[in-house]
Formats: C-alpha cells, sequence, structure tokens
C-alpha cells in the first residue's frame, strides 16, 4: 500500500483545484490559483510556521492575503480575479469541518451569497459544488469508516502529554476451543508481530491525518519496531512505504531496545539516515556512550534503571529529549 498520508494530500490538492474550477469557470487560471493551493496545504497540513491553534485561522488567512497582495502587484489588470481567489479560500477550512450535508448546505447557501466575490454562478455552477462537497464529505466518511476497525484498535499510553505509546489490540471473538495463552502466543508470534506493525503504521498514518485535520500538530506516536525484520530489507521497505513522507515521518517513531540498536546499527543508521524517526529505550547493555543516543528522536529510560541519575542530570549533553518510564 501507498502512503495514505500522500494520498490524503493529493485527495485535498484535486478537490481544491476543482472547488475553483467550478467556482471562476471561465475564469479559471492555475497560475494564479496555484500558490494560494500549495501555501494553504503548506500551512493547513504541514504546519509551516509552527502555529498555535487559537491563532491558526488568523495566520492562515494572514500568509494567503500577502500572496494575493504579492500577486496583484505583479497581475493589476487581475486584481479582481485574484481578490475573488482570496474570498473564496475563507471558505475552504470550514468546509472541512462540515459533518453533514446540512452543514454544507448552509456553508453553500451562504457563500453564494457573499456579496465581497463579484463572480456570477449560474446553475450548473450550483449544482456541481454542491456534488462535490457532498462527494468530498462521503470521501472523508468513507475513510474513517476504512481505518476504524472493530476488529483492530490502537491502545495508546501518553507520555508528556503528547507522545503516545501505541499497542495493537485485536478484538476478534476466536472460538472458545483455543485457550486464552494458546491466542496469546499466536498474536505475538514472530510473523503476526511484523503484520500487526504494518497495520499500526496504516492506523497510525490515519490517526496523523486526523490529529492535523482537527489542527493538532503536537502528537507523536511510538511504536515497536519487531528485531525479526532485520535482515529482511524487502519487508522493511515494504512496511515503511506507509511512512514515505517526510511529515509523517516525523510524526511516526520507531522504538528499539538499545541491544537492538546495537546489533543492528548499520540497518537502524541506514533508516534514520533516510529520514525515519527512530527511538530507543535504554536497557542493561547500555554502555554509557552519550554520542549514539544523539541520533535517535527520543530516549526512553526507566526509572529503576541504575544509570537513571547519570542520564536526566546529563539531559543537556545528550541533547535527544528524554522520556521516563
Amino acid at each position: 500500500m501507498n502512503c495514505i498520508f500522500d494520498d490524503y494530500m493529493k485527495f485535498i490538492d484535486n478537490f481544491l483545484s476543482s472547488y475553483f474550477r467550478i467556482l471562476l469557470a471561465n475564469k479559471y487560471e492555475r497560475s494564479l490559483v496555484r500558490p494560494f493551493i500549495d501555501k494553504y496545504i503548506s500551512i493547513r497540513y504541514y504546519n509551516e510556521f509552527v502555529i498555535k491553534e487559537n491563532k491558526f485561522t488568523e495566520r492562515l488567512n494572514k500568509e494567503l492575503n500577502s500572496i494575493a497582495k504579492e500577486m496583484i502587484k505583479e497581475n493589476e489588470d487581475k486584481a479582481e480575479k485574484i481578490k475573488n481567489i482570496f474570498a473564496l479560500f475563507s471558505y475552504v477550512l470550514f468546509i472541512e469541518k462540515c459533518e453533514t450535508p446540512n452543514e454544507l448546505n448552509s456553508l453553500i447557501k451562504t457563500l453564494f451569497s457573499d456579496t465581497t466575490i463579484t463572480l456570477v454562478y449560474n446553475i450548473t455552477a450550483k449544482e456541481e459544488l454542491t456534488a462535490l462537497l457532498r462527494n468530498f464529505l462521503s470521501k472523508k466518511q468513507e475513510l474513517s469508516k476504512i481505518f476504524t476497525s472493530n476488529e483492530f484498535s490502537l491502545n495508546e499510553k501518553k507520555y508528556q502529554g503528547y507522545i503516545s505509546m501505541v499497542t495493537l489490540d485485536q478484538n476478534c471473538n476466536l472460538s472458545k476451543l483455543y485457550s486464552e495463552y494458546a491466542i496469546e502466543k499466536a498474536y505475538n508470534s514472530e510473523m503476526v508481530n511484523e503484520n500487526k506493525l504494518y497495520l499500526s503504521l496504516l492506523l497510525i498514518s490515519y490517526r496523523v491525518i486526523d490529529d492535523i485535520t482537527k489542527l493538532n500538530f503536537k502528537n507523536e506516536y511510538v511504536v515497536d519496531f519487531p528485531t525479526s525484520l532485520f535482515g529482511k530489507q524487502k519487508k522493511i521497505l515494504k512496511y515503511l512505504r506507509v511512512l514515505d513522507n517526510e511529515f509523517l515521518k516525523s510524526k511516526v517513531n520507531l522504538k528499539l531496545k538499545y541491544k537492538e540498536y546495537k546489533e543492528n546499527k548499520k540497518t537502524v543508521n541506514k533508516l534514520i539516515n533516510e529520514g525515519f524517526s527512530i527511538c530507543v529505550e535504554l536497557d542493561e547493555s547500555y554502555d554509557m556512550d552519550f554520542d549514539n543516543l544523539l541520533l535517535f528522536s527520543y530516549i526512553f529510560v526507566n526509572k529503576n534503571a541504575k544509570y537513571y541519575d547519570i542520564i536526566i542530570n546529563s539531559r543537556e549533553d545528550i541533547g535527544t529529549e528524554i522520556v521516563v518510564l
């Protein structure tokens, strides 16, 4: 499967392009619309300026307004068209927040009666926009159903308010012929653990999309990386393809024990160089090498470990965020 985050960004991009093609009709010019779309996606989904939620709409409007002013300077003869594009963008964030057809209908009615927009719409434009927005809402709801499974769910344990240690829970009703021990053993077998990682990454990817849709850019996720995958390069490539987006890589952390890192240092360092976020849990094999710790997104340390005080007192020297288990 491809990276669903990338697929979702393409979905948003295509929606915005269609939105402006319908409303601008024969006045549509890609060169005028594209800079607005690119900036919107950059801010809205990648939080380009690390904006706090309560300042988000204000900053988004400011940045789009800045683009409008610059484009008008360069295209004075198209000032009215650029102002209309900017005005139409003020509805996009509200469209994304709509959850029911009634909310969409109310927003469409407001848009078509907006006197700050000087466009003239015909009945076809109204019908096409209504169909587009309803399809947009339907597709989002379908995506939610796909990744909200009754059979599997993510169990999260929060650290420091925004870091979620994730495990995959299975809620399947299995035959009573199998003992709980047999079920547990099968569920935690080598191959199943590898497949659980893949499924977890898919579910976490959707969780990240859901987070940023709600303007939550702070949450990060941590999932155990099965050591049985080391030596299976094709499988690693297949599984990690679902994270093949720089923003997503920054939100999803693959966790190893320090011993596992030392035994597979070449492969792990390669993944880090490719932009994947790797975090490490210190164990009895930790050798007090601070230099290695700089590589990781997070350092997990047990408060009962013999080196706990040294690690905590050396936070500044280590330079990587410490998370106490």
